[in-house]
C-alpha cells in the first residue's frame, strides 16, 4: 500500500514532474505558486486590528475555544458506505469532506487551494486579544511545501493504471475506512490562536479515481456561506490551472468591508425595527407537555450529537416537488412543514419552533465576502388539528419571508432581550437547513459531493439538513442529513421522518392534519403488536379461593406474625370464616361493598380476607377520607361498576378508636361493625369456622377504591383482574414458603393485593410493622382478649414460638425502629415501599445490612436514577421493581430496575393480559419514537365508576384492537413507544389528573384531551 505519513506535509517536488504531461502546464503552476505567494503575505491582508463581526463574537467567545477541537467516534459508528454515522462535538468547528469522482492533479489541487486561500481574507487572519477587545489580524499562509497545512495521501491498497487515471474508478473500501479514521482523529486536533491558522486540509485518494477533500475550519473563520465561496472557488482556479489558463481575478469581496457593515447594522434604526419584529413574533410563546418530559429526561443527552444520513429516491423527490407546486408553496415550504407536523408528533407541541439559519447578509456585495455573520432565526409555526398540509406549508413560506426580511437580529440578543433561558423552545427548536440543488462544483470536469462530519451551525441540540441533487447526482433524490444530542432518539426518529417524507406526496394536502394517517398501514400494524404479546391463560378463580385452598394444604405454617402474636394458616383462616359468616347476616354478598377502615393489626387481615370471603368486595377511602362528617361515605362515593346507581356500603368495619375520629354516624348510613367491641367475640364465637358458601364469580367486585384525581370518583375492580394480578406476581416474583412479607402501607388495594393476599395465597409469612419512627401507636398485640386482634371466639389463644421475638414497639406509645431495621430483624424478604419511603428506607445505617431481601416492590412515582443506583449499591442482589397502572388499570405495567443506562426513566412493559396502546387523537397506533396518549386494555381494567355510567362509557371506550366487546381505559398520560417494544411515560396532561405513572388521570376538562396531529 502506497501511503505517505499521515502527517501535515506537501507532496514531495518530484510529484510535480510525475504529474505534468508537459511544460505549459508546469509553467503555469510555477506562475500561480507565485502569485499565490505575494498575495498570502501580510500587507496584502485585511487591515490589521478589525474589529469581529457579532457572530464571530459569539463564536469566539465559547468556552474551550482555545481547543478548537471535537470528540471523536468510536471505529464501531464509522461506516465505510458513509460519514454520516459519526458522531462529533461540533464546538467552534465545521468539519466536512468533499468526495470527488474523477481523474485529479494533487500538485494543481494544492496549488488552486492556497491561490484561493490567499483571495480569502477571513482565512488568513487571526484572532487575538487586545485592550479594545478580541481583533482580527493577518497572517502569513506558507505556500504548498513551505508549511502550507495541507495533508496529502495515497491510501490505495493497490495502485491502478496511473498517477491520474486508470483502473474502472471504484473505490478502495480499506482505503476509505483509512481516511474516515484520519478524519475522525484529526477533529479533536486543536488551533492556536494566536499564531494561526485556523483552518487544516487534507486530500486522501482512496481510488484510481476517488479523492476524498477534507476541510476542518474554526467556525469564526467562515460559515456554511463562506464555505460554498470558497470551495466553489477553489474548483474554479483548479479547472482553469488544469487547462493552462489564468484564473483570473478574485470574485471575493473584501472582509473589512463586511465587518464594517455589520458594525453600521447594530447601529442602525434597521436593528431597531428588526428587534420589534422579532419580539412582537415570539410574544407568549406556549409550552407543550412534552417539554417537562424533555427537562426530566436530561440526563439521557448525550454531550455530542450523534449524526445520521438517510437518502429518499427520486421518485419521492419529484413527488415532493410536485406536492409544494400543487399547493402554491415552495420546496423549502414544504419540507419546514414536514419538520414542524414531525416535531408536533414527536413532542406533543402545537406551538412549533424551529432554527431557520440563514446568511445574515442582505446586499450583493456582501454575498461575495467568506466570513461569518450567519445567523439562526426562529420560525414559528401553528401546527393545529383542523389545519391542512396546504395551509401550513403556505404559513412556512410566509414565515421564511418575513424572516429573511429581518434576519440579522441576533438569536443571542433575542434571548436576552425576552428574558428566556438557555434551552427554551423558542429558542432552541431544531435546526432545519434546507439546500437547494445548486451549481455543482466540479474539478476540471470531475463532479463532487460534499458531506457534513459537523453540523452547519454550533450549539444546536438537533438539527436537519435537506439537500436536493444537482448535477451528477440529479437523479439520486433527497439527502437528509439529522443531528441529536439524545442518543437513545436517532432511529427512531429517523425512521418517523423518513416515513413522513415518503408517504406525505400520496396525501390529500387540502384534509385536516387531524384526519391524515400519516405512517403507512404496516407500521400501525407493527406498533400495536411490539410489546403486546402477552396473552398468558389463566384459571378462572376468585381472588380469595387460592388462600382457602393454602390453609388446607397447609395449616399449621405460620401465616402471620404481628409483635409477639403469631398466627398459623388454619387459626387466621378459622377467624376469618368466623367473621365472614357473621358479614353475611349482615347482607354482606357477591355484588355488595363492605367500607374498611381500620389500622393495620391482625384484625384488619382478618377484616379483609372476612369480606372477600363473604363474597362482598373491599370498600376503601383516600387518607382520612373515612373519617368524615358524612358516616355513610365510608370508602368513598358509592361503589359502583356496572351499577347505574351508587349502592351503599351494606356495613362497614372499624373500631371504636378509629371512630371516635368521626362525628356520629348518620342514621341513613351503613351498620357499623366495631371490632373491639366486648360483645363480638361471643357473637362470632355461635358461627362454625369453615369456609362460608358463596356464589362468587371472577367477575364479581373484589374491591372498589378513589381515583387519585380531583374528581374522587369510585372505581370498581373485578377478581378476575385482582387474580391476574397475584398470578402475574407469583411468576415474575415467585415467593416460597420461607419468604416473609413486611406489611406496613396503608389499608389500600395495592397492600390488600401485594402485600396480603398473594404471601398468604403462596403460603409464605406475613409480618405486621409497627408504626414509623417517632410515631406512637399500638401493635397488633394490643388487645389479646380479641376485642381488637382477634375477632373470633379462639382470640386470646395466640401462639408464639421460638422465632418470635416481640417488636420494639410492642408497648403503646414508645417510638419504633426504621424500616431498615424492620427489615433486618425480621428477616425480610419481600418488601414494598412507594418512592418516598424507599429513599427513606435507603437512608437508614441499617439499609446495607438487609441481606435477606429478595424483592422490593415500588408503586407510584417510579424511582429516580440516583434511587435506584443507591438501591443498586448497597443492595446488590435484589432485585427492584416498579409496578405502574391507574385505580382504574391497577398495575398493568411494570419495570425491572437495571443498571444505569439500560432503560430510559420511567419505561414499562405491560403484565399478563394487559396491552399497552400509544394512539394519537384519531385513535391510531403512533409509531415507535412518536408521543402520544396511553390506553390500558385487558383483563387488568376496572370495571367502571361507581354510579357514573355516562363517565365509565368515555373513559373505557371500545377497544378497536382487541377482540369485539372488550374496553381500554384511556389514562390522559403522554407516551412513547420505543424500538424495543417498551413504553416510555411522560408527563401527564393534567398535574391534578395523573399523579406520576400511578394515574387515575383526568385529562383537562371531562372531553378527551387533544393531542398531537395524527400519527
Amino acid at each position: 500500500m502506497t501511503v505517505r505519513t499521515l502527517d501535515r506535509f506537501p507532496l514531495p517536488p518530484s510529484a510535480v514532474r510525475e504529474s505534468a504531461p508537459g511544460d505549459a502546464r508546469e509553467n503555469a503552476r510555477e506562475n500561480a505558486l507565485e502569485n499565490s505567494r505575494e498575495r498570502t503575505a501580510p500587507e496584502a491582508a485585511a487591515p490589521p486590528g478589525l474589529r469581529l463581526t457579532a457572530a464571530q463574537r459569539e463564536l469566539w467567545s465559547r468556552p474551550g475555544r482555545e481547543q478548537g477541537g471535537a470528540t471523536p467516534v468510536s471505529s464501531a459508528q464509522v461506516s465505510a458506505a458513509s460519514i454520516s454515522a459519526t458522531s462529533v462535538t461540533a464546538g467552534p468547528i465545521s468539519a466536512a469532506y468533499r468526495e470527488i469522482r474523477g481523474p485529479l492533479d494533487p500538485v494543481l489541487f494544492a496549488e488552486a487551494l492556497h491561490r484561493t486561500v490567499g483571495e480569502a481574507d477571513a482565512l488568513r487572519m487571526r484572532v487575538v486579544d487586545t485592550p479594545d477587545g478580541p481583533r482580527q489580524r493577518p497572517i502569513a499562509i506558507e505556500p504548498p511545501g513551505h508549511g502550507f497545512p495541507l495533508c496529502a495521501a495515497d491510501l490505495r491498497v493497490t495502485e491502478g493504471m496511473g498517477e491520474t487515471g486508470g483502473g474502472d474508478g471504484g473505490e478502495d473500501p480499506e482505503a476509505f475506512r483509512t481516511a474516515l479514521t484520519w478524519m475522525r482523529a484529526d477533529l479533536v486536533r486543536g488551533f492556536d490562536p494566536d499564531g494561526g491558522p485556523l483552518f487544516a486540509y487534507a486530500l486522501f485518494r482512496v481510488g484510481d479515481r476517488r479523492w476524498l477533500w477534507y476541510r476542518r475550519v474554526h467556525r469564526a473563520l467562515l460559515d456554511a456561506h463562506g464555505h460554498r465561496l470558497v470551495d466553489r472557488r477553489v474548483a474554479e482556479v483548479y479547472t482553469a490551472l488544469a487547462a493552462g489558463e489564468d484564473p483570473g481575478p478574485s470574485p471575493f469581496g473584501r472582509l473589512a468591508d463586511l465587518v464594517a457593515e455589520d458594525a453600521a447594522y447594530r447601529a442602525s434604526p434597521a436593528r431597531e425595527r428588526d428587534r420589534a419584529y422579532w419580539r412582537s413574533r415570539l410574544a407568549h410563546p406556549t409550552v407543550g407537555d412534552d417539554d417537562a418530559s424533555h427537562t426530566s429526561s436530561d440526563h439521557h443527552r448525550h454531550p455530542h450529537p450523534t449524526g445520521n444520513t438517510f437518502h429518499l429516491d427520486a421518485e419521492t423527490t419529484a413527488g415532493l416537488c410536485e406536492l409544494a407546486a400543487s399547493v402554491r408553496g415552495s420546496r423549502t415550504g414544504l419540507l419546514l412543514a414536514a419538520q414542524a407536523l414531525h416535531l408536533c408528533r414527536a413532542t406533543g407541541r402545537r406551538d412549533v419552533f424551529l432554527g431557520l439559519p440563514l446568511p445574515g447578509r442582505t446586499g450583493p456585495a456582501a454575498l461575495r465576502v467568506p466570513g461569518t455573520v450567519r445567523n439562526t432565526v426562529p420560525l414559528r409555526l401553528a401546527v393545529s388539528p383542523d389545519a391542512t398540509l396546504a395551509g401550513l406549508v403556505r404559513q412556512a413560506d410566509d414565515a421564511v419571508r418575513e424572516a429573511r426580511a429581518h434576519q440579522r437580529y441576533r438569536r443571542a440578543d433575542l434571548r436576552r432581550d425576552l428574558g428566556l433561558p438557555a434551552g427554551h423552545p423558542a429558542l432552541a427548536g431544531p435546526l432545519v437547513d434546507v439546500v437547494p440543488a445548486g451549481e455543482p462544483v466540479a474539478f476540471a470536469g470531475a463532479p463532487s459531493t460534499l458531506h457534513a462530519l459537523t453540523p452547519e451551525t454550533t450549539g444546536e441540540g438537533a438539527a436537519v439538513t435537506f439537500r436536493f441533487p444537482s448535477g451528477e447526482t440529479a437523479d439520486e433524490g433527497l439527502r437528509v442529513d439529522t443531528w441529536t444530542d439524545h442518543p437513545s432518539e436517532p432511529q427512531e426518529q429517523r425512521h418517523a421522518l423518513h416515513a413522513l417524507l415518503t408517504r406525505l406526496p400520496a396525501l390529500d394536502p387540502h384534509v385536516p392534519l387531524s384526519a391524515l394517517s400519516l405512517v403507512p398501514d404496516e407500521e400501525h400494524e407493527r406498533a400495536l403488536r411490539e410489546g403486546n404479546d402477552t396473552a398468558v391463560p389463566v384459571p378462572a378463580t376468585t381472588a380469595i379461593g387460592p388462600f382457602e385452598a393454602r390453609a388446607a394444604r397447609t395449616p399449621e405454617a405460620t401465616a402471620l406474625v404481628a409483635g409477639d402474636e403469631r398466627l398459623t394458616y388454619a387459626r387466621l383462616n378459622a377467624r376469618a370464616n368466623r367473621l365472614a359468616r357473621h358479614l353475611t347476616t349482615l347482607g354482606v354478598r357477591p355484588g355488595t361493598f363492605a367500607a374498611v377502615d381500620l389500622p393495620w393489626s391482625t384484625a384488619g387481615v382478618v377484616a379483609l380476607l372476612a369480606v372477600l370471603k363473604a363474597g362482598g368486595a373491599c370498600l376503601f377511602s383516600g387518607e382520612g377520607e373515612a373519617r368524615g362528617k358524612d358516616s355513610h361515605a365510608i370508602g368513598g362515593p358509592r361503589a359502583a361498576g356496572p351499577y347505574g346507581e351508587p349502592p351503599v356500603p351494606v356495613c362497614a368495619l372499624t373500631t371504636a378508636s378509629t371512630r371516635s375520629a368521626c362525628s356520629a354516624p348518620s342514621a341513613e348510613g351503613p351498620r357499623t361493625v366495631l371490632l373491639d367491641d366486648p360483645d363480638l367475640p361471643a357473637v362470632l364465637a355461635a358461627h362454625p369456622p369453615v369456609d362460608p358458601a358463596r356464589a362468587l364469580t371472577p367477575h364479581d367486585p373484589a374491591y372498589a377504591t378513589r381515583t387519585t384525581d380531583t374528581t374522587r370518583h369510585t372505581v370498581v375492580v373485578p377478581h378476575s383482574a385482582l387474580d391476574n394480578r397475584l398470578r402475574w406476581l407469583q411468576h415474575h416474583h415467585p415467593l416460597t414458603p420461607a419468604d416473609r412479607l413486611l406489611l406496613q402501607g396503608p389499608s389500600s388495594p395495592d397492600t390488600l393485593a401485594v402485600e396480603v393476599l398473594w404471601p398468604l395465597r403462596e403460603g409464605a409469612t406475613l409480618v405486621l410493622a409497627a408504626p414509623e419512627t417517632g410515631e406512637t401507636g399500638t401493635s397488633g398485640n394490643e388487645a389479646a382478649d380479641g376485642r381488637a386482634s382477634g375477632c373470633g371466639a379462639d382470640a386470646p389463644a395466640a401462639e408464639t414460638g421460638p422465632d418470635d421475638r416481640p417488636d420494639e414497639a410492642g408497648e403503646a406509645g414508645a417510638p419504633v425502629p426504621s424500616p431498615a431495621r424492620r427489615v433486618r430483624e425480621h428477616g425480610i424478604t419481600v418488601a414494598r415501599f412507594d418512592t418516598a419511603a424507599l429513599r427513606k428506607f435507603l437512608g437508614a445505617p441499617e439499609a446495607g445490612e438487609c441481606g435477606r431481601l429478595r424483592h422490593v416492590l415500588t408503586g407510584g412515582e417510579p424511582p429516580d436514577q440516583a434511587t435506584a443506583d443507591r438501591f443498586t449499591r448497597l443492595l446488590p442482589h435484589t432485585a427492584l421493581h416498579h409496578h405502574f397502572g391507574p385505580p382504574e388499570a391497577p398495575s398493568a405495567a411494570h419495570r425491572t430496575w437495571a443498571p444505569e443506562g439500560a432503560a430510559p426513566h420511567g419505561t414499562v412493559r405491560p403484565v399478563w393480559n394487559a396491552r399497552l396502546h400509544v394512539l394519537d387523537p384519531a385513535l391510531r397506533p403512533c409509531p415507535p419514537g412518536v408521543p402520544g396518549e396511553l390506553y390500558i386494555a385487558g383483563t387488568p381494567l376496572a370495571m367502571g365508576y361507581a354510579g357514573h355510567p355516562a363517565r365509565t362509557a368515555g373513559r373505557f371506550p371500545a377497544d378497536p384492537y382487541g377482540p369485539p366487546g372488550t374496553r381500554m381505559y384511556r389514562t390522559g398520560r403522554g407516551a412513547r413507544r420505543r424500538a424495543d417494544g417498551g413504553v416510555e411515560l411522560l408527563a401527564a396532561s393534567d398535574p391534578d389528573g395523573c399523579q406520576g405513572p400511578t394515574g387515575g388521570g383526568e385529562p383537562p376538562g371531562t372531553a378527551p384531551a387533544d393531542g398531537a396531529p395524527a400519527g
